[in-house]
């Protein structure tokens, strides 16, 4: 419960020496700066939300948490040195005020409308997304309207309030530890130290304090919103609010940029065949290195002709910057992509078009890709370490001296394909004054500034616009151990997206084609290492869900025992179907046919019928046998990956393989 007392600084007997002790405090200004991490909800936690302690906090009108953030006390003069800066800072302050008002509406809104919500939305995650970013729209706009938070007045009279709050109860815990007369008797440069380094303190340390100064913040905050959660609680219980949000759902996404919809898995990144190129040449190491040249890939296709090259500003073009290129285009890796595609994904979650603007901290290029900072020394989350930024930073340098030189490239304006000639920076980066940004070993920025370069920009317009879902599991998957998944997931991703305008998503896929576009050298010495890599990375995005299933089509497994299996193995296709959330994300999009017809990822073959129950039939023989894939696999000789995906009902045998299966069985 909030002293009123102490806040109104009644002068009753009691209070006398307090308020002797109170008007010797300077004026002073107590700056936060709030951590505030980008909202990538785990799909775990979109699942459960809200959840039981979300809940708590919602009953107890738990507006602003109790979070320990960067608090610094400064006197009121060195504020007035540096008004700039520190008005800013104040101004961010506010922002996220609101930002925790605007989250707590929805979840207040989840928690009041749960009974109907919770059957409603059961297993629906890309609709609870939907809803919440409608919910955030409505209320952000709500709370930035409305007068008591959108008034410079009204912040002033928070502000004296906050600040008087803080005084009054830094001085009563200096009263009660040192008592007045001790107090009384410092002078005045010494009793403003003294009060200073106790209210750092309490902001650091003091758990008391925070829980207290939380509930007595949340009280204001709670009176300033007031008419905002009486409207709420006026609406309660009325049904409109959310047919109306559900009735919209499904042809929200027709309205809005593709990536404003569910991202609960998936990262949005550019498709457009140009990035492709990029992410291609740098993920396989596509980049020749000749003597006093700068490293180049080249492409030459139907849509896409030109070259991507390593090559710095025109003031830093010197021999041993070249060398220096000409060695990171030796070692370029999958980390490098992962942090191309984050950069990207983090530009476009902040702008959709390519003439913005925006910040990024070098941090967050490590967060998104699921890595955790160590422990520090009292325990508390620490840092990344220097090796992990080391990456970052070396990637990020990689990415600046990325220049596109494109004689022929397609793009469409006004729903016409027209053949263009383009050159520029891929991303250009910049300090926050505008100056290019630098990389040096001596000094290592938090944050830097990034824009897209220009030639994207042809890929970002209206119906235009080319992008695509990114699976999670692409940048966060281990870089060496899993490279074969990471570089299968960012291919498969992009054909599922070029292949949406037909929803053709069984399209079959090349082995030959697969292989080329990972970067995969076919080894004749070790042809069947090849298949079983490819077939068990197939088989852990199937694990993983990345996939729904994959399957050959119309393989005969007797091909393996012939002389020259290989080339015949290349050239045949398998089938790799999207999870149901690509589908539907990406259905908006289709080009709309007279009748609509479901897609279906149930092959009909006229042998599914008597193969349908082989796969779970084998394997309860198999492990009744006590037998291993392994030793079946020599028996049949089948792969093991094969008869795996084969049990596990993803894949159906060819009639050769049904054969020996259903012998081995007898």
């Amino acid at each position: 419960m909030i002293n009123y007392d102490l806040l109104l600084n009644d002068t009753n007997y009691e209070l006398i020496h307090h308020q002797s002790i109170a008007n010797k405090i300077d004026r002073f200004q107590v700056i936060i700066i709030h951590d505030r991490q980008p909202n990538f909800f785990d799909y775990n936690y979109l699942l459960n939300f809200p959840s039981e302690n979300v809940r708590k906090k919602v009953d107890a009108n738990r507006i602003f948490p109790r979070v320990k953030n960067e608090t610094f006390v400064v006197r009121q003069q060195n504020y007035d040195d540096n008004v700039d800066l520190f008005f800013k800072m104040r101004v961010d302050a506010r922002r996220e005020l609101l930002a925790k008002a605007t989250e707590f509406m929805i979840a207040k809104f989840f928690s009041t409308y749960e009974s109907h919500l919770a059957p409603l939305l059961a297993d629906k995650p890309t609709l609870k997304w939907d809803i919440i970013n409608k919910l955030h729209d409505k209320y952000d706009k709500m709370l930035r309207a409305h007068v008591g938070l959108n008034d410079e007045n009204s912040w002033n009279v928070f502000s004296t309030w906050y600040r008087t709050y803080l005084k009054n109860y830094t001085v009563n815990e200096l009263i009660v530890k040192h008592g007045y007369d001790t107090l009384n008797a410092l002078d005045k440069e010494e009793l403003n130290a003294l009060f200073l380094e106790k209210m750092s303190k309490s902001f650091a340390s003091n758990d008391s304090f925070l829980n207290t100064f939380t509930t007595d913040v949340n009280a204001y905050i709670e009176k300033m919103v007031s008419e905002i959660l009486v409207a709420f609680e006026s609406e309660k219980n009325s049904m409109e609010q959310i047919n109306e949000l559900l009735g919209v759902s499904p042809n929200f996404s027709m309205h809005q940029p593709i990536e404003a919809t569910v991202k609960t898995n998936n990262l949005v990144v550019m498709s457009n065949a140009v990035y492709q190129f990029i992410t291609e040449a740098i993920s396989n190491q596509k980049f020749i290195c000749e003597a006093d040249q700068w490293p180049r890939a080249t492409i030459h296709g139907p849509k896409l002709e030109g070259s991507l090259q390593l090559l710095p500003n025109e003031e830093s073009r010197t021999a041993s910057q070249m060398n220096l290129l000409h060695g990171y285009a030796h070692t370029l890796s999958e980390v490098d992509v992962d942090v191309l595609d984050s950069l990207c994904h983090m530009y476009l979650a902040q702008s959709p078009q390519a003439d913005k603007r925006v910040e990024v901290r070098i941090d967050d290029l490590l967060t998104i890709r699921g890595l955790k900072t160590k422990l520090g020394g009292t325990g508390r989350r620490g840092g990344y370490e220097k090796e992990q930024r080391t990456q970052v930073l070396k990637a990020l340098s990689i990415i600046q001296a990325l220049w596109m030189q494109l004689d022929s490239v397609v793009v469409y304006e006004q729903g016409k394909p027209i053949t263009k000639n383009m050159q520029g920076r891929a991303f250009l980066f910049t300090n926050e004054d505008g100056s290019p940004f630098e990389f040096t070993e001596d000094v290592v920025s938090e944050h830097l500034f990034i824009k897209l370069g220009e030639v994207f920009n042809h890929f970002l317009q209206g119906s235009a616009r080319q992008v695509k879902l990114l699976p999670n599991q692409a940048i966060e998957l281990n870089p060496y151990q899993r490279k074969w998944e990471k570089k299968l997931i960012r291919y498969i991703s992009w054909r599922w997206r070029t292949q949406a305008r037909k929803a053709s998503y069984l399209q079959p896929h090349k082995i030959s084609t697969l292989l080329e576009k990972i970067g995969i050298q076919i080894d004749t010495q070790a042809p069947s290492r090849i298949r079983d890599r490819l077939e068990k990375a197939l088989d852990l995005l199937e694990e993983e869900g990345v996939i729904t299933f994959w399957q050959y089509n119309q393989w005969n497994e007797d091909s393996m025992s012939k002389k020259g299996w290989l080339r015949v193995w290349l050239d045949a296709t398998i089938i790799i179907a999207p999870p149901d959330e690509i589908v539907s994300y990406y259905e908006p999009i289709e080009r709309k046919k007279s009748v609509k017809t479901t897609t279906s990822f149930s092959l009909e073959q006229p042998k599914e019928k008597i193969c349908k129950n082989i796969g779970s039939d084998f394997k309860e023989c198999r492990i009744k046998r006590g037998l291993t894939l392994k030793q079946v696999s020599d028996q049949l000789k089948i792969s093991t990956s094969y008869i795996s995906n084969i049990e596990r009902g993803g894949a159906l045998p060819s009639q050769s393989v049904y054969k020996k299966m259903k012998e081995w069985l007898n």
